[in-house]
């Protein structure tokens, strides 16, 4: 026997696990919506029960598909009462019915607030909620009269929990989930006012009024807390090693997983005999298992916007450590691809059942991240967007290096639809906070030399141990040998020395007085803006738009509607940012996509609260210029010029499209990307992550399996 608690039922929700989808065990329902859809709430899918209803192809048999839904859900849920003589697998599946009946119809509400459903018809919409309010209303009176014991709320809180797990709690998700939770303490029906509570923070958000209003894109920099995003308008997601290290180290249960999915693969023996020499097939493994829920979670955005502006897609990025390898390079796109078609195919089985939905079933929404860490990236971008795969560009900090590889791009798809290969959308990252981090590092580093000079070797190390002191980087420098081993440390971005600040002044005032200081960071932190705004001009401006087009046309003998869908599908997206400002000052409409990290998103959030705040100022940001004087100064750092301006080979080419402008000639050249210093800071940083992730997969693999739980499934 049971003895039946809240905590008993909190446990139980929290270790469920869905049945996994099998084309083989069960089919798909295709004749009828509502029968599809309980199906996959009584396998545990429901997220995915939900998502079936975000197809246009449905309007007009909205509301008698949710309501066949709900007919069906209440017999179940009443007929499932939670007894205390039951014994505890029959306990376990009532409430499992229950919660999954919870979940589906939760979902399936924020879906209608959120823009993800924006495709369906409103009034239907406001239809579907009243009913999923008034039934869950009766649910949760149902079993306050049965003892007081709520599955509704068990699954409420295990919503939000995972919600602030996200970036470890420091995020705008894991934010929105306290304001919520904390609306919730003294509420009795708790999915009522969950659900209004969740209504008001998602069209109450900053990020659902710029994507509604159509004046800009936004991604997520980070593998979690996607469907929540998803319904503020983000349509997409980027990944790197240390993100993907950071989604094992946030989600519980994912490592098990992992070793549970490795022992299904056909290599798994050769792996667990021989890890070292497999280690990078591992990694790969690992990384795509991360990222299957998040091509999950944007493939109703996939194949509704597919044709328009091509989001929905995953960026997954290649390892660091062989991004100088062409053909290794390849394999792996070849390979992931291939895992992920795989894996799709079951899946859009379950979500386009019943709909007439033919093309791109199948196809990984997803793009591979090149690093433009050296000249093989040119080679790399140019195959891939020929098979159509579709490339995200990262690594990258300078308009040499981001108009070189979009002009790979163009290359890449112009013969891929040369062949009829519809193209993936794509993108250029342009990591201008990190580019704003170096120079700034840079700038600090000639002045503390300055400051050893004036002062003394001796008196400058002791500024340097007081400033440690004062940002936190007191161990970076203890363990620092030289006089310049001191100064990067206690300069460093990735140590804590996050703007030229106060400590900063007071270590520096021998050499520089407060206000040119100042000057600098203002100046400074507009370095990687320039950058973007720059490029985003060269290409997408409108009046440079239509030579490109022209450009295309010319050289690859494209048609006018050819050539403008391969200028529609490249995506500017500004990343790394340190500041709200870096958002604000780099929207556009069209051509450009934000990643944000999940902290930062808070950043915006809040910004956006402020009294002076007038999102008007922001439209079309992208193209707005900054006072003279900022370029001016940023022109004394070498290493601005060499990310601002172009080189001798891109001179030509724009020479022959027709933009004229002075642009400089001091960019740099392709064999000079590996030497560029914010190109070695982060690839070093990433190359760490990914030794550091592929050792950790290794050794989870060596490892026993915990005592496998059974699934707690209602089957049809």
């Amino acid at each position: 026997m049971a003895e039946i608690t809240q905590e008993v039922i909190q446990r139980i929700v929290d270790s469920s696990v869905p049945e996994e989808l099998s084309l083989e065990k069960m089919q798909p329902i295709t004749d009828d919506h509502a029968s599809h859809i309980l199906q996959l709430i009584q396998m545990g899918q429901t997220c995915l029960a939900a998502d079936h209803v975000l197809f246009p192809e449905i309007n007009g048999a909205l509301s008698k598909t949710v309501g066949g839904v709900i007919q069906r859900l209440n017999i179940l849920f009443t007929q499932s009462r939670l007894k205390k003589e039951e014994p505890k697998t029959s306990l376990s599946k009532a409430v499992n019915l229950r919660q999954y009946a919870y979940e589906a119809l939760l979902e399936m509400a924020l879906n209608f607030y959120g823009l993800e459903s924006r495709w369906l018809i409103e009034d239907e919409k406001s239809e579907c909620l009243e009913y999923i309010l008034n039934v869950l209303d009766e649910w949760e009176n149902v079993e306050r009269k049965e003892g007081g014991i709520s599955v509704g709320e068990a699954v409420i809180r295990k919503w939000l929990s995972t919600m602030k797990r996200v970036q470890r709690g420091h995020s705008m998700a894991a934010e929105t989930a306290r304001r919520i939770e904390e609306s919730l303490s003294v509420q009795k029906n708790l999915s009522i006012h969950f659900l209004r509570k969740a209504e008001t923070e998602i069209k109450g958000n900053i990020y659902y009024r710029i994507v509604k209003e159509g004046k800009c894109k936004f991604g997520n920099d980070y593998a979690l807390g996607l469907r929540w995003l998803r319904h503020l308008g983000f349509e997409q997601v980027s990944t790197n090693p240390v993100l993907a290290a950071r989604a094992y180290q946030d989600e519980p249960g994912l490592i098990e997983r992992f070793r549970e999915e490795a022992q299904k693969h056909p290599s798994f023996k050769q792996w667990i005999s021989r890890p070292s020499q497999y280690g990078e097939e591992i990694a790969l493994f690992a990384t795509l298992l991360a990222l299957w829920d998040n091509l999950y979670v944007f493939r109703p955005i996939f194949f509704n916007l597919g044709e328009t502006s091509g989001g929905g897609v995953v960026s997954f990025q290649l390892n660091p450590n062989i991004a100088h390898l062409v053909e290794e390079s390849i394999r792996d796109v070849f390979r992931a691809f291939s895992l992920a078609s795989e894996k799709l195919s079951a899946y859009d089985a379950y979500l386009l059942a019943g709909y007439r939905i033919q093309e791109n079933r199948g196809r990984p929404n997803m793009v591979i991240k090149v690093a433009a860490t050296t000249p093989a990236a040119r080679h790399i971008t140019r195959t891939i967007n020929a098979f159509g795969f579709g490339s995200n560009i990262t690594v990258d900090f300078s308009l040499s290096q981001e108009a070189t590889l979009i002009l790979e791009e163009m290359d890449g798809m112009a013969r891929a639809v040369r062949k009829g290969i519809h193209p993936t959308q794509l993108y250029m990252t342009n990591m201008g906070g990190r580019l704003e981090s170096h120079l700034r590092e840079v700038k600090l580093e000639e002045l503390f030399q300055e400051l050893r000079r004036k002062i003394g070797e001796e008196r400058a190390v002791q500024k340097i141990a007081a400033l440690s002191e004062a940002n936190g980087t007191k161990e970076w420098v203890s363990r620092a040998k030289t006089y310049e081993e001191k100064v990067r440390a206690v300069t460093r971005f990735a140590h804590g020395q996050r703007r030229i600040d106060q400590p900063i002044f007071e270590a520096l005032k021998e050499v520089a007085s407060k206000e040119p200081l100042q000057t600098w960071e203002e100046a400074i932190s507009k370095s990687g803006t320039l950058v973007a705004r720059r490029v985003w001009s060269i290409f997408f401006s409108w009046e440079n738009r239509e030579r490109w087009v022209a450009y295309l046309m010319k050289n690859y003998n494209l048609t006018h509607d050819q050539a403008k869908l391969i200028m529609g599908r490249i995506h500017y997206l500004p990343a790394s940012k340190r500041k709200p400002l870096d958002t604000y000052w780099t929207l556009s409409s069209r051509n450009l996509v934000h990643t944000e990290f999940p902290d930062h998103q808070e950043n915006v959030r809040k910004m956006a609260e402020g009294p002076q705040f007038d999102l008007k100022e922001y439209e079309e940001s992208i193209s707005h210029t900054f006072p003279s004087g900022t370029l001016e100064q940023l022109n004394q750092i070498d290493d601005f010029r060499r990310a601002f301006e172009i080189n001798s080979e891109l001179a030509e080419i724009f020479k022959g499209v027709g933009i004229l402008d002075d642009l400089g000639s001091m960019g740099l050249d392709p064999e000079d990307w590996p030497s560029f210093g914010p190109v070695q800071k982060t690839i070093s940083e990433f190359r760490s992550a990914y030794d550091a992730f592929q050792k950790e997969m290794v050794s989870a693999l060596r490892k026993p399996l915990k005592k496998k739980k059974s699934r707690s499934v209602m089957k049809r």
